[in-house]
């Protein structure tokens, strides 16, 4: 027999879980008429309540891990930046670590967690991280939310944006200025993320009939230094390439140092289009034309949700995916080509 969640009670009291919660701990200011419509509801639908979670949620600390695989990469920076202010308002702490695409990094700071009690997490998980630590990650009984890099588990709350519409975004506005030669720069091989930025940017080519080259798609490091060894490699070797999207802003900077090197100019004959929308992006000449995926907003709002599950809301696991913008700037110019 399934038994009956905080969200069903809630939707048949007409009221929120965490005013259910609130209910069952005796907690909060709720008038009494709400009080007594909810308990009427607990002994209508047989709720029980679960004494010994509860217990064990009392007994957690303030402190919310958040698990990155690269804290040297701007994007996280902004975004971890968002999110400490959001724990900071509900007297949470947050715990940084790097998992360097490291899966056993990865669990020691789950375990190190778990040991002091933490009273949630927030993971952007190792690549190719087993589906037996995402098992034991929801044996733990804490709130955890993904963020970022998209999971086909859908037991896990999930915060991110849509990579596929970005990329389209990206290759749209190049196509409109005139470009027919169009590369895509960067990311890992086997990064979902990655697949489907690429997804993105070969429907725009293909519905202006347009075949996308093998070649001209090409894996890179999350770094301005490898973005400038793999271009370079790439335009010598194709010379009539005059555009490129790139899988993420620092390696466009990167991309932006081997143009100047071959005599290129970006924003006069090569169209150039980042990803992320990094603070750099708009210092750097000509200012970067990027794609915004809101790295704020993502950590605003996954902080949010998680100081939700805390609270004791159970409702069904949900994925927040904000829309992506493209920030026209001066890399890719402003006229046909």
């Amino acid at each position: 027999m399934t038994s009956v969640t905080l969200a069903q009670v809630a939707e048949r009291a007409g009221v929120s879980s965490a005013t259910v919660s609130m209910v069952l701990r005796n907690q909060g200011r709720i008038s009494a008429a709400t009080r007594q419509r909810v308990l009427a509801v607990l002994k209508e639908m047989g709720y029980v309540y679960n004494q010994t979670a509860a217990n064990l949620r009392n007994r957690s600390s303030n402190q919310v891990g958040l698990l990155l695989h690269d804290i040297t990469n701007p994007f996280y920076s902004e975004m971890t930046a968002a999110l400490s202010h959001e724990m900071e308002r509900h007297n949470l702490l947050l715990f940084l670590a790097n998992s360097e695409e490291s899966g056993q990094r990865q669990q020691k700071f789950v375990d190190s967690l778990m040991r002091n009690n933490a009273c949630g997490m927030l993971l952007c998980a190792a690549r190719g991280t087993s589906p037996l630590f995402f098992d034991t990650l929801k044996r733990h009984n804490i709130p955890v939310i993904m963020v970022v890099r998209p999971l086909d588990d859908v037991d896990f709350d999930f915060v991110g944006t849509d990579n596929f519409l970005g990329a389209q975004l990206a290759t749209r506005h190049l196509l409109r200025l005139g470009h027919r030669h169009i590369a895509f720069i960067g990311g890992s091989e086997g990064s979902t993320s990655r697949a489907q930025r690429i997804g993105g940017y070969t429907s725009r080519l293909l519905e202006q009939h347009i075949a996308p080259v093998a070649d001209w798609i090409v894996p890179s490091q999350a770094s301005q230094s490898d973005g400038a060894r793999v271009s370079e490699d790439l335009f010598r070797r194709f010379p009539q390439i005059t555009a490129a999207v790139c899988y993420q802003d620092i390696v466009a900077l990167g991309v932006m140092q081997t143009l100047r090197k071959l005599g290129r100019a970006p924003g006069k004959d090569f169209g150039l289009i980042g990803f992320d929308d990094i603070t750099e992006a708009s210092l750097v000449q000509p200012a970067l034309t990027t794609i915004s995926v809101a790295a704020k907003e993502i950590g605003r709002k996954a902080g949010e949700l998680l100081y939700s599950r805390i609270q004791g809301n159970d409702e069904p696991p949900k994925r927040i995916i904000l829309p992506p913008a493209l920030v026209v700037r001066e890399s890719c110019g402003f006229g046909q080509v």
